[in-house]
């Protein structure tokens, strides 16, 4: 198509520019020449990402800029793009628009066919049909409807992601009053209509549903502010009543934390989570996260693996987001080959002085210290059911699987018939004798009269074949420390081969176990002793190259692939359950894992021994950096590929004197000896390298940070309470920054709307810390008292006060003539303050800053905060005031909460 824009402000040079990516051919009106000129030279008049490649691609070829509205003659449809700037009274000035209408009116007699005019500005419902639309058949002489089509399309762009929100929209909107212009609007954005809803409605519902789109977040967290403010007069504790009401789905969680983050700061999709539902713990990517767990916008009831000096645990994901990025991405590498890659501005938590504080990713630099996971809450899962595991797989028959009872039938064989009385009468022969007879009854029998019959699971195994040789294997089998350990063979040595040659409709499924033929017999008896105790049947095999273990069922095979283990190496995965186990069995599956494929280094220009483990499978890799970090072991990782190969081997590498001593366990008893003997022979203590051990956190040091242009989808969680989560290689992250009120209004006045109900929004939010003042104010005049500010930062662990609520608190107290004393646990949060207020006496601690102080203002909240008790007795007053919930009410101190 040929399309005409009118005007290159923000919004029309971002349309201009995807539409020729459409693959339209694009005519861009302004009246000002530098513009036009810059436009045809390929670059834009505005700085957005990915706008400048856009302009270079396509200018002069389907994107040519011109000041002449002649040249849209021969144009399809036409976008007025113009400006609709807040009068003083906060109205719009809608001058641009209809100058634009009437300048395009004058030349749209002349166009052929039937064009189509569509306004885009940002304008207040009614103005279309009835500013717009007049203009042009006055200055056309034409008719709406008869000879041109009008519309209205809103733009839902945000500044630094316009060219992405273009492309990849959450809805379309499509203002029409006939089909005609209808039929022009989908054929402009015929690219994007299977992809996006489409909302078709008419000329002033497609205005207004610009203003409410933007209005409605701001209205809501403007409205727990003020229910909050309310709630102080009455006394009432505002964050309860928030809790209570977040829990109406009608109203959500969701909409009453403005620190919800939307957007901006995010990580890669290949990045991974731990995440537990009411079905048990899974490690996954987080775009498999998205795709499981969110759907609409909302959040199933899903915890992830969080953090908080030095603890672990889980919490709930409050909101999950998915958005398309098109920018910088930085990769955090660490001296242990750990690494996380995440955007431009993306949070990351860095220890500091035994203190977690948060830096955006562009601000890590090479020593920086990030805390890595070193533990995790056990749920054991206690058994495994395997009837469950069977009678819900399509694979299997439910009447041609068959239970062996764990002692001699003819002893319960009465019982047996009773309950299964009517059973029987459903044949015309003794079909309960055949059962007793041969010691089985199938498992649909089992299932329907399970709850009458005279045994139970525990006390039956399961098995699929008939006429001798079966394999029988244990309905209930222990999750302990065998078991597990066993699974950690599997993964290293074993595979499930599926037999497919015989001439029955059913395959055979065989499990093999494979180890050296002479150095692995031990292990080769660990198994075979662990399937004895079990009653499974297996074989052995020794070969030339290796000794095999081979189970032949397919029940064991199944339950295997069910708990997702994998068939083999290159599928093999540490299976969920193991996540929450105790600590005994976790270090039993790497005992399993170590033992089979790992290695033992005895190295020889040194006394030292260093443990290595190996796997062509990234998630068994993965997930066993999750259990190491969860018994306080921080291994290294690495990837190799030969040429070759054509899948990427990835390493682990245990090293340090204390790391070797805690995984020497794992191994038998004269491997163990061996290591012991080599560790006592250490003429010193060999500190660990590239991570720190001890305190409350333990971290990894940051050796680099890389760079790359991408565009690629990116996720961001927010995560309750903590706001962190543990992510690819057990590193922890922070949430995404909170999008601010006010950047949302600045967003929609650089589109030219004044937002009313989000200027109410900021109103009620400004109107906070004077209310802080006011409480102060009922109790002391501060004139010429020395007045404590604790927390500069917008935010604890940052050093950033944009935004910062200190801002106004530290301008009212000066206003009232007091002696304002600072202090943040931030270094830079004050030195950015001091920048603002340089005669604000900034300390170094908490115990100063309220020495000798009249009263004392808690503006964020620091978690040392909440330690302060004796430090207030410093004060030569009692009042403090406090605006975050932080420090405990006491006795000895004139307490006011902001809303409760």
């Amino acid at each position: 198509m040929k399309i005409g824009i009118v005007g290159s402000g923000y919004v029309g040079t971002t349309v201009a520019a995807c539409l020729a990516d459409f693959g339209h051919e694009v005519i861009n009106v302004d009246v000002d020449e530098s513009v036009v000129r810059r436009l045809n030279e390929g670059e834009s008049p505005i700085s957005e990402p990915g706008l400048d490649d856009l302009l270079d691609r396509y200018a002069g070829s389907s994107l040519f800029a011109t000041t002449d509205y002649a040249d849209l003659a021969d144009v399809e449809v036409v976008f007025l793009a113009l400006p609709t700037p807040t009068n003083d009274d906060g109205s719009i000035d809608t001058a641009y628009v209809e100058a634009g209408a009437e300048a395009l009116g004058g030349v749209l007699a002349d166009v052929e066919g039937h064009p189509t005019v569509v306004v885009k500005s940002t304008v207040v419902p009614g103005t279309t049909a009835d500013v717009v639309g007049p203009i042009l058949e006055r200055e056309s002489g034409l008719r709406v409807g008869a000879d041109f089509g009008l519309a209205m399309n809103p733009e839902f762009l945000r500044e630094g992601s316009a060219v992405d929100d273009f492309k990849h929209p959450d809805k379309l909107v499509f203002g029409t009053t006939d089909d005609r212009a209808l039929d022009t609007l989908e054929a402009v954005y015929a690219p994007l209509l299977d992809e996006v809803p489409v909302v078709r409605t008419g000329l002033d519902e497609a205005e207004m549903i610009k203003y409410a789109n933007n209005a409605f977040l701001a209205a809501k967290i403007s409205l727990i502010n003020e229910l909050g403010n309310i709630c102080k007069e009455y006394g009432v504790d505002a964050y309860e009543v928030a809790d209570a009401i977040g829990l109406d789905d009608r109203i959500g969680e969701r909409f009453l934390r403005s620190g919800v983050g939307w957007g901006g700061s995010c990580l890669t999709g290949d990045q991974r989570v731990l995440a537990k539902d009411d079905d048990g713990t899974t490690l996954l990517t987080l775009a498999d996260f998205f795709d499981q767990y969110v759907a609409d916008g909302s959040v199933d009831d899903v915890s992830v693996l969080s953090y908080a000096d030095g603890d672990v645990e889980f919490k709930p994901v409050v909101a999950a987001t998915r958005r398309r990025y098109d920018g910088t991405l930085h990769t955090i590498e660490t001296r242990m080959n750990k690494e996380v890659t995440v955007t431009h501005d993306h949070p990351m938590v860095v220890v500091d002085d035994d203190s977690s504080v948060v830096r955006q990713a562009h601000r890590i630099d090479e020593g920086d210290a990030l805390p890595v996971q070193s533990g995790l809450p056990a749920d054991p899962v206690g058994s495994f059911d395997l009837i469950d595991f069977v009678a819900e797989a399509t694979e299997f028959d439910d009447d041609s699987v068959y239970l062996k009872v764990s002692f001699e039938a003819e002893s319960v064989a009465e019982r047996v018939r009773e309950c299964l009385d009517e059973y029987n009468g459903r044949f015309d022969y003794d079909r309960v004798h055949e059962f007793i007879r041969n010691d089985y009854i199938p498992l649909d029998v089992f299932l329907e009269f399970e709850a009458r019959l005279p045994f139970d699971r525990n006390d039956v195994a399961l098995y699929t074949t008939v006429g001798g040789g079966q394999t029988y294997v244990p309905a209930v089998i222990p999750a302990d420390e065998r078991f597990w350990r066993f699974i950690g063979y599997y993964l290293s040595e074993g595979h499930i081969h599926t037999d497919e040659s015989g001439n029955g409709s059913t395959p055979r499924k065989r499990v093999f176990l494979s180890f050296h033929p002479t150095d692995e017999q031990e292990y080769v008896s660990d198994v075979a002793s662990y399937l004895d105790a079990l009653g499974i049947r297996y074989r052995t095999d020794t070969q030339e190259t290796a000794t095999h273990v081979e189970v032949s069922s397919r029940v064991f095979a199944h339950f295997l692939e069910r708990l997702g283990c994998g068939t083999g190496s290159y599928s093999a995965r540490i299976p969920d359950p193991a996540y929450r186990e105790r600590e005994a069995n976790r270090r039993a599956l790497l005992s399993g894992l170590f033992r089979g494929d790992g290695y033992v280094e005895y190295t020889n220009h040194s006394n030292a021994v260093v443990y290595d483990y190996g796997s062509v499978s990234e998630e068994l890799i993965q997930g066993m950096q999750f259990l190491l970090h969860s018994l306080g072991i921080v291994p290294s990782y690495k990837t190799s590929q030969s040429k070759k190969s054509t899948t990427p081997a990835h390493f682990l590498r245990v090293s340090s004197e204390r790391q070797i001593a805690e995984l020497a366990g794992m191994f038998l008893p004269s491997e163990r000896k061996r290591i012991e003997e080599r560790l006592a022979s250490y003429d010193r203590q060999i500190a660990p390298t590239g991570y720190t051990d001890g305190g409350r956190h333990t971290t990894v040091s940051v050796s680099g940070v890389s760079t790359r242009e991408a565009a690629v989808d990116v996720y961001s969680l927010e995560v309750a309470d903590n706001h962190t989560f543990v992510t690819t290689d057990g590193l922890v992250v922070h949430n995404c920054f909170p999008k601010d009120v006010a950047a949302i209004v600045a967003a929609a006045r650089d589109r030219g709307y004044e937002p009313e109900l989000l200027q109410a929004a900021i109103d009620v939010n400004d109107r906070q810390p004077e209310r802080m003042l006011d409480l102060l104010d009922t109790h002391v005049d501060v004139a010429g008292e020395r007045v404590a500010v604790l927390g500069l930062a917008f935010k604890p662990g940052t050093d950033d006060i944009r935004n910062s609520r200190a801002v106004p608190i530290i301008e009212g107290l000066k206003d009232r003539g007091a002696e304002v004393i600072a202090y943040d646990p931030n270094q830079g949060a004050a030195d950015a303050m001091r920048e603002r207020f340089p005669d604000v006496e900034y300390l170094a601690s908490a115990s100063p800053t309220l020495s000798g102080a009249a009263a004392a203002l808690v503006v964020t909240d620091w978690p040392e905060f909440a330690d302060l008790d004796r430090e207030f007795d410093l004060m030569s007053g009692d009042v403090v005031i406090d605006g975050r919930r932080v420090v405990e009410r006491r006795d000895g101190l004139t307490y006011e909460g902001l809303t409760w």
